[in-house]
């Protein structure tokens, strides 16, 4: 499968490396974009309306009256909530070239934002540009190609398709979407005064390319330790692929800590109560950025974000080292990331991305939950325990032994129903209604017993 070589078009789903260095070269000018995501989620919102702030802001966000993820609406009802993570608020920051790049709609930087606003935890999971995918609607290709594709087909279009194509490799709703080209960039890093970012490695890209022509290679070093990033420099930073870089995975984790630092920045005082710094930082970044989050969605996120600690964000990327989700691979002769458990098989990565997302209003209920067995295969029980172990359940035992009983699946609530998100959750996943029962000789507040036709929800 490939597409003719044009200027403006997609060119570069599957093909080899060497044919189109120059124009990769021109695309790694995604890689800091992402932080304008921060900018436009953070600081826009941050109390400084003035008029001349909503008049920019508005030529970015949706009109729409109202708000898509029930998590940020406030105390979700618990008949809303069908499984866990339905109250976190997923958002997929897209990072595209520069009009009139080649290949300027390919989003070589793709990252899933989920927040979850009861507990004001955060993850990053990053997604690589080459994974190989099957596009809806358009075959198989990388995946940095869906938003193109759509582009191609019918201009505003992409955005909900990658959403949709992302949403289905990890079993998970984006309920948003915010993309940007890289222009703005340097100007608005300075306009917030730098980022302080901690690089972790030395870094060294001999093939990092030339500032006044991409065409020809100038390359970057940057040594290890704690930097007060300019524009220029943060770009850089987040840019660079080759050598010590680490490639797409290095550079990945890289866009996540500057994301971090450009969050931080936005959030200081001397920043967010600026109106004029704030109409100033969106009227540069305007013209490059869109998102589908509307000016209160915008407001709301804002106020969960300043509780959000820093240090607590967790930052991941699904790559082929650590997690062994993912392998580099070749489609003919074009070089491909494909899941480690073979194309088009995603069941580790969602139950990985699943094990990230702990829902928050089990996370505060913090039920004990024991598991018993009256009839029910033994090593079934223990696979029924480590799932939900991976989902943030907080299981103090689990026994195979069989027990009394007549061979039913029963989940026992000890706590008179003060524990009902994680009840709802456990029946739901179950199919089967809870019961209230006096006390446990385990110290367990739920306890669920495995009958031999039980069923068990795990794949959502």
């Amino acid at each position: 499968m490939k597409f003719a070589k044009k200027k403006n078009t997609l060119q570069a789903d599957i093909q080899t490396e060497g044919a189109t260095k120059n124009i990769k070269k021109k695309k790694r000018h995604l890689a800091l974009k992402i932080f304008l995501v921060v900018v436009a989620l953070f600081v826009v919102a941050g109390g400084a309306f003035a008029a001349n702030v909503y008049i920019n802001l508005n030529k970015v966000v949706s009109t729409k009256k109202t708000i898509t993820a029930d998590g940020l609406r406030g105390e979700i009802d618990l008949s809303a909530l069908k499984g866990e993570g339905d109250g976190r608020v997923n958002i997929l920051l897209l990072g595209t070239g520069d009009d009139g790049h080649a290949g300027e709609n390919l989003t070589d930087t793709m990252i899933v934002a989920s927040l979850d606003p009861k507990t004001n935890d955060v993850v990053m999971i990053g997604i690589p540009r080459d994974l190989y995918v099957r596009v809806p609607g358009y075959g198989w290709n990388k995946i940095n190609a869906a938003h193109a594709l759509a582009e191609q087909s019918k201009p505003g279009s992409g955005p909900e398709l990658i959403k949709q194509t992302i949403s289905e490799i990890i079993n998970q709703p984006i309920h948003y979407f915010t993309r940007v080209d890289f222009t703005g960039l340097k100007v608005a890093v300075d306009k917030i005064g730098g980022i302080n970012v901690y690089n972790s490695d030395d870094l060294n890209d001999p093939e990092y390319p030339c500032d006044k022509n991409s065409n020809f290679s100038c390359g970057f070093k940057l040594k290890s330790g704690y930097y007060k990033m300019d524009g220029a420099l943060a770009l850089k930073y987040a840019r660079c692929r080759k050598g010590t870089c680490g490639d797409d995975y290095g550079r990945a984790k890289r866009q996540q800590g500057v994301v971090v630092g450009m969050r931080d920045q936005a959030l200081q005082i001397g920043n967010i109560l600026n109106p004029a710094k704030v109409s100033e930082l969106i009227s540069v970044v305007g013209d490059h950025l869109k998102t589908d989050l509307s000016v209160e969605e915008l407001k709301r996120l804002v106020d969960v974000s300043r509780k959000i600690d820093s240090n607590s964000i967790v930052n991941k990327v699904l790559e082929n080292e650590n997690e062994g989700l993912v392998k580099n691979s070749f489609v003919g002769d074009a070089s491909v990331v494909v899941p480690s458990a073979g194309v088009g098989n995603y069941k580790a990565i969602q139950a990985y991305v699943k094990s990230l997302l702990i829902d928050g209003y089990l996370k505060s209920e913090s039920a004990k939950v024991s598991i018993l067995n009256s009839d029910a295969p033994v090593s079934e029980v223990y696979a029924v325990s480590g799932v939900l172990k991976s989902l943030g359940y907080n299981v103090i035992t689990t026994s195979s032994l069989k027990t009394s009983g007549d061979g039913k699946t029963v989940i026992k609530d000890y706590t008179n129903g003060k524990k009902p998100y994680t009840l709802k959750y456990l029946e739901n996943r179950f199919n089967v209604k809870s019961e209230k029962a006096d006390s446990s000789q385990s110290g367990a507040e739920i306890e669920i017993v495995l009958g031999a036709n039980y069923e068990f929800k795990d794949n959502n």
